[in-house]
């Protein structure tokens, strides 16, 4: 579908830069896990970039999809991207942007920049790597049209409005509609460029973080979520989004807000974002998650009649920027008496003791465990290795079509379970880790993965009862139970009293 006002392919040709630097980063993980560092990234550019991303269900994807159906001449630049983890260093925003900016220059006079953000990247301690990005695709393209789609999760600071010209966010979570967003966003770009409309961005920041809130039936982020799609039906409304916040950033970035693109009506845009801003406080209490602890998540999915019931890692989601290798959830399986499978518990050191042991052969186990009260205690078993492999999978619902690597990858089967150990930490969105290694899903009981929402996509099929474990940690669901000292602390519901659980179900 070609976005409202937008020229289709027999207008003047456009030439529009494509690429991103995408990092959702997390403050509290850095004393986990160091800084973020250039070895952390997957970068791809020029015609590597197209190759990689042609055909996904991505951000870069959608673009490309836009240029093609607006008759946008694309000129693929460079595109960074790491799974969320701890801030990252200065060295490696230097020299991420460094090629960034090689790039764009590559690309020349551009009347277009499409730019894959995150919105919640943090240079350490506490700089805004979107906005710095930002600041430096303007410095080199002062006249072009930019346009940035970021994530449902996204810190918005009032600076990043003024330095892009169309902004779009995910509307679903999990993140099933990412090229959609980039889609319009390229679209709206390509339009304004040619001057069939005149993009005007307004924001409505509330002091709020919202915990990890799905936008499945009967939530109130899918209340929400209905909201800003009806806002952006209305005339004169190009785009129209609820970004959450990332609550797992104590930075002053970090806050839920409401953003609005019209055509040429700042006061339309206004009234756009505080309405559903209104709506959001009227609701907050809504959105407390009701906790589960390992140990009542894998009770409450014996008790189920479905045949296969799937559990969340909700406190150790590598997605969220946690560790991957945090044990509660994983002691709590072994625990049950029936088959289970457990996808992917990060650890190295454990996959490389396999892999020397050999596919058959039995042998002491430590997994997990490796940082401290970010990962709970190791698990001290004796395992048998079922499979190796080289953890290279394609993604089916979220980034369909998109490549993941887990690294070196082997199963372990501890008692009645499967354990998948990765050497990199990722979070699992589909059942594809678990196939690699001849895990069915269907066939067994307990299916648990480290991920707080986005596995609900991928693990549709599998079963029709999914919950989420919670366990402490720095990046809980329980977002005011995290020991912070910065910004965050004056934000609902930090700033709040404590509920313990409240109207949104697992």
């Amino acid at each position: 579908m070609t976005a409202r006002g937008c020229a289709g392919p027999s207008a003047r040709v456009v030439r529009a830069a494509v690429g991103g630097l995408v990092h959702e980063s997390s403050t509290f993980m850095v004393e986990y896990l160091g800084t973020a560092e250039l070895s952390a990234f997957s970068c791809h550019q020029g015609p590597d970039l197209l190759t990689e991303f042609g055909g996904t269900a991505t951000v870069t994807g959608g673009y490309l999809a836009a240029c093609a159906a607006v008759g946008a001449q694309v000129r693929p630049a460079f595109h960074a991207r790491a799974e969320p983890g701890p801030a990252i260093s200065g060295d490696a925003h230097l020299a991420l942007e460094q090629r960034l900016s090689g790039a764009l220059c590559e690309a020349g006079d551009c009347e277009v920049v499409l730019l894959d953000l995150h919105g919640a990247g943090v240079i350490a301690p506490d700089r805004s790597l979107d906005v710095a990005v930002l600041r430096r695709v303007r410095q080199l393209l002062p006249d072009a049209v930019i346009a940035v789609t970021m994530d449902l999760h996204a810190n918005v600071p009032d600076e990043l409005l003024d330095l892009a010209d169309v902004v779009t966010g995910f509307h679903e979570y999990p993140h099933t509609d990412a090229a959609d967003r980039a889609r319009l966003a390229g679209e709206l770009a390509v339009a304004a460029a040619r001057g069939t409309i005149r993009p005007v961005i307004r924001q409505r920041r509330l002091p709020m973080l919202l915990p990890p809130s799905p936008t499945v039936a009967g939530s109130p982020a899918r209340e929400l979520r209905d909201l800003v799609r009806e806002i952006e039906e209305r005339p004169g409304v190009l785009a129209c989004a609820a970004f959450h916040g990332f609550p797992y950033a104590d930075t002053e970035q970090a806050a839920t807000s409401v953003v609005t693109v019209t055509d040429g009506d700042p006061g339309l845009a206004q009234r756009c974002c505080d309405e559903a801003a209104a709506w959001l406080d009227g609701q907050r209490e809504r959105f407390r998650p009701t906790l589960l602890a390992p140990v009542e998540a894998v009770r409450l999915a014996l008790a189920s009649e479905e045949p296969t019931v799937v559990v969340g890692d909700g406190s150790d989601n590598p997605g969220c920027g946690a560790t991957g290798d945090n044990t509660h959830l994983l002691r709590a399986l072994l625990e049950a008496p029936v088959a289970t499978c457990f996808a992917t518990l990060w650890d190295p050191e454990t996959v490389a003791t396999a892999v020397a042991a050999g596919v058959g052969n039995t042998l002491d186990v430590r997994l997990g465990g490796r940082h401290g009260w970010a990962s709970g205690p190791p698990v001290e078993a004796v395992g048998t290795v079922r499979a190796v492999t080289d953890g290279v999978i394609t993604q089916t619902a979220m980034r369909r079509g998109k490549r993941a690597d887990f690294g070196p990858s082997v199963r372990i089967t501890v008692g009645r379970c499967e354990v998948i150990v990765a050497s990199q930490r990722r979070q699992v969105l589909d059942p594809e880790i678990l196939l690699l290694h001849g895990v069915v899903p269907r066939r067994y009981r307990i299916v648990a993965v480290k991920s707080v929402n986005h596995f609900r996509a991928g693990f549709a099929q599998v079963s029709g009862h999914m919950v989420v474990a919670d366990a402490p940690g720095p990046t809980a669901r329980g977002i005011e139970q995290i020991p912070r000292s910065g910004p965050t602390r004056a934000l609902w519901p930090m700033a709040a009293p404590h509920v313990v659980s409240g109207g949104q179900q697992s």
